[in-house]
Parts: structure tokens; C-alpha cells; sequence
């Protein structure tokens, strides 16, 4: 099937050399690495299937204006089987998406990935949730929007939290290690209200929308100032096998190459991604997995970040020792000193790090017309 889908894609694309055109701004480095995604994509009209795609990655990706653009133009396409992955960073603090609200009451407490103790605990979103006994939260999307779902996985400890206020739920069923919720019909909203007893100590580290459609299921799970090494520090493992993605894609290493030119070690951080692309790939070893090198920034707002330059080298290497593909933003960006071009434009922020949010919307439009390059459209 596989050779088959190769020689589909020589044929609709006959002027593309996939070897040569590594070295060109707006291609993938190793892009073979990710035809059996191409294939998925393919096959999901034929085989009635989900298609899932895990993004993580930092701040660049915790907002979901760079990956709501990429599902957007996914889902159009290929269908839209929900919303994916999401978290209530308002009991955290911290920002999420706008496409969904969450509302909280109650005593809450909160691990970060972030903090020094307790890393094990947290899993590839870097936050766990403690509720107390008089806990609720909710859940709420635009009535009229395409994130509307018709079935709530919670991952939580105990089987916590229970719907109320909703006489469409059919089925609340407690699997291991997460809540599984069906309604009869979709939904815009949906209330949880904390059940455990006072000696339990029950958790909450993330929630999945899905509907009851086949198309795309586009998963992002940012942290803001998360390096590779932090990511480390996480136990994702049961979470990969949860969300079985079928392409997953790292935007990583800003926040590594965000130091002086003497403290950064390009090496120690190309062993840090190698670690991680092999816990991510631990119980599927063929798992296409594409990286993203850092977009171009300044160091303290004036100095040009020169630690780039390295760790896209050690990248660049990564790929064939590996087998992953690579997208370089820093080059299709323009390179060095971009950022600024970028800001005077009104994509970038002023701290000439972060982007505006028709910035990251471009980076994902970029993204997806590159991707769909190699797709052998009909």
C-alpha cells in the first residue's frame, strides 16, 4: 500500500525531487519519514477513520492561533471529528484558546511542569489539577461554532467529576485512567461538579472534545516557557497511547537557545529531543514525527539570537539519525534578523520573540501549504 502511495506521489508531483528539495525554504527535510500520515489522509473517506495529530510545542502553542489555523485548514478539508485536546488554564492562571470557555468554582490546587517537585505528575499539557471536595467547572464553545461535541474524555483519577445540569448525557463510562461521557446529541456546554470523597486526592490533566464525525482530530498541548529538557521531566507516555496520533509534530527549542552564547550547549539540547523523540515513539517506533525549528527572535529585545544557527544545525542532523522530518521556519521566516521584518509588518509582538495572532496564523497557513505539497490531492 505504502510503495503503492510513493508512486501516487511521484506521478501528481513529477517536478518535485523529494531528496533535493530538503535544501529548498518551503519544503520538509525528510519528508519520506512522513508518508505514511500522507497515506492516513488518504484513507479516511475510504475507511470511515480519525485521523489525529499531535502538536506540542511551548507558548508559540499553548494560545492555538498557530495550531487553530492548522485545524482549520485540516478539517476543511479532511472532515472535523472535534475539537481535540483542551485544558482549563483559567483555574491555572495561565492562557489557553478562545474557542474554548472553561468557567471554575470551588478550592483548587495546581502542579506545574514548571516547578521543581513533583515533575512525574504532570503529563504533556505540564499541569495537574487537584479539585476539592466543593470543586465544579464548565465547559462551554460558540453555539454555532465546529467545536461543538458529543463526547468528553476526562483524564482524571477515580472517575471524579460528573456531569449535572444536562439531560442529554447517556453514557458515563470509567475506564483506566480516564472518564469517558456520551451525549445524544451535540453540545455547546456541559457542567462538572467534583464527587470524590475527603480521603481521596483525585486529578485532572486533561480533557478531549470529540463529535461523532470522521475527518481530522488536531491535538495541541503547549506550555508556556517549556524547553525539551522540561518536557522530560513529564510522564506523556499513557497520554500518547490515549490520543494515538497518527503524525506528531514538535515546536520546541526557543526557549533553549533563549541564553548567552557561553551557557548554550547545541549538543546537550539535539540529546534532549533525541530523548524525547524516543519516550514519544516507545510504544510505536514508526510514528511520524515532525519537527519545527524555533521562528527567529531576539535575545532581550536587541540582540540577534545567534544559538539558533546551532541548534538548527544539531536538527538538521537529528533528522537521518532519527528518521524525522523537519520543517525550518528560521529560514522560511527569512533567516536571521526577520523577526524584524516580521514586526514591522504586524506579525510579530514587540517583544520580538512571540507573534501577533495573524502571525501565527500565517506560520500555520505555511505550514499546511507545505504539508499539502506532498499530499497527492485528487
Amino acid at each position: 500500500m505504502l510503495c503503492h502511495f510513493i508512486s501516487i506521489c511521484m506521478l501528481l508531483y513529477p517536478n518535485i525531487d523529494h531528496e533535493k528539495s530538503d535544501t529548498t525554504h518551503d519544503s520538509i527535510v525528510n519528508v519520506k519519514s512522513l508518508y505514511s500520515f500522507f497515506e492516513d489522509l488518504a484513507l479516511i473517506s475510504e475507511a470511515n477513520q480519525i485521523v489525529s495529530i499531535l502538536h506540542i510545542g511551548d507558548s508559540h502553542i499553548q494560545a492555538d492561533y498557530f495550531t487553530g489555523k492548522l485545524r482549520k485548514n485540516f478539517q476543511n478539508q479532511f472532515g472535523n471529528s472535534g475539537r481535540g485536546l483542551v485544558f482549563p488554564y483559567t483555574i491555572a492562571n495561565s492562557n489557553g484558546s478562545s474557542d474554548v470557555k472553561f468557567d471554575h468554582q470551588g478550592d483548587w490546587n495546581l502542579l506545574s511542569k514548571r516547578k521543581k517537585n513533583n515533575q512525574a505528575k504532570t503529563g504533556i499539557l505540564g499541569y495537574t489539577l487537584w479539585p476539592g471536595s466543593n470543586a465544579k467547572f464548565s465547559i462551554q464553545v460558540d453555539y454555532n461554532g465546529p467545536s461543538k461535541f458529543s463526547k468528553i474524555i476526562l483524564w482524571d483519577t477515580f472517575g471524579t467529576f460528573l456531569p449535572f445540569n444536562n439531560k442529554s448525557i447517556v453514557t458515563w463510562e470509567r475506564k483506566s485512567g480516564y472518564t469517558e461521557i456520551s451525549s445524544t446529541s451535540p453540545l455547546h456546554q456541559i457542567d462538572f461538579k467534583s464527587t470524590h470523597s475527603s480521603g481521596d486526592q483525585p486529578t485532572l490533566n486533561g480533557i478531549v472534545l470529540q463529535n461523532d464525525s470522521v475527518g481530522i482530530l488536531y491535538h495541541a498541548a503547549g506550555i508556556n516557557g517549556a524547553t525539551v529538557a522540561q518536557y522530560l521531566l513529564s510522564d506523556f507516555s499513557q497520554n500518547i497511547i490515549d490520543l494515538n496520533p497518527n503524525l506528531l509534530i514538535i515546536s520546541l527549542g526557543t526557549n533553549d537557545c533563549y541564553t548567552t552564547i557561553n551557557q548554550f550547549c547545541a549538543s546537550c539540547v539535539k540529546e534532549n529531543y533525541r530523548i524525547l523523540i524516543r519516550r514519544i515513539r516507545i510504544n510505536n517506533p514508526t510514528l511520524p514525527i515532525l519537527l519545527s525549528t524555533p521562528p527567529d527572535h531576539f535575545y532581550k529585545r536587541k540582540y540577534d539570537n545567534v544559538n539558533i544557527e546551532s541548534l538548527r544545525k544539531v536538527l538538521h542532523e537529528l533528522v537521518y539519525e532519527e528518521n524525522v522530518a523537519l520543517w525550518d521556519l528560521f529560514q522560511i521566516m527569512g533567516g536571521s534578523n526577520s523577526i524584524s521584518d516580521w514586526q514591522k509588518q504586524g506579525l510579530a509582538a514587540k517583544d520580538l520573540i512571540h507573534f501577533s495572532v495573524k502571525g501565527y496564523e500565517k506560520q500555520g497557513d505555511l505550514l499546511y501549504q507545505t504539508l499539502m505539497k506532498y499530499y497527492p490531492l485528487e
